[in-house]
């Protein structure tokens, strides 16, 4: 049976499709949604909570261990790469780079250790921010 796309929920998605590389908390959701599409902080959670199992979002936890943060990251197009993220501007990427990849796989193997790629981010500074 196919499931029925509310238009809250299709406005969240396109939020997030809109905005990949960066990770949301509620309140930044609810500044960035369009002023002509309200939606409840209810049926926001509602529909955050929905999209995570679905997996259509990514939901981690910020550093300070306070807030819930959201990510566009459907399994069928993000892949087991390493995460990259701007400590300045939010803006979160892939490591494009395999030999890097490989040899920190290696490094760490060497080790005796093996990393989480889905949930493994580097934080720095990105090339437009440095």
């Amino acid at each position: 049976m196919k499931e029925y796309q509310t238009e809250q929920r299709k406005t969240l998605l396109r939020f997030f499709q809109e905005n990949q590389e960066h990770k949301f908390s509620i309140d930044d959701i609810i500044r960035g949604l369009p002023p002509e599409a309200p939606i409840s902080r209810s049926a926001i959670y509602r529909n955050l909570n929905k999209m995570v199992r679905d997996d259509l979002l990514k939901k981690t936890i910020e550093s300070t261990g306070r807030k819930s943060l959201y990510q566009y990251a459907p399994f069928k197009t993000c892949c087991d790469r390493l995460h990259l993220r701007c400590e300045k501007c939010g803006k979160i990427m892939h490591l494009e780079n395999e030999s890097a990849e490989s040899d920190l796989t290696a490094l760490l193997a060497k080790n005796g250790f093996v990393l989480d790629e889905h949930a493994t981010v580097l934080v720095g500074v990105c090339k437009e921010c440095k």
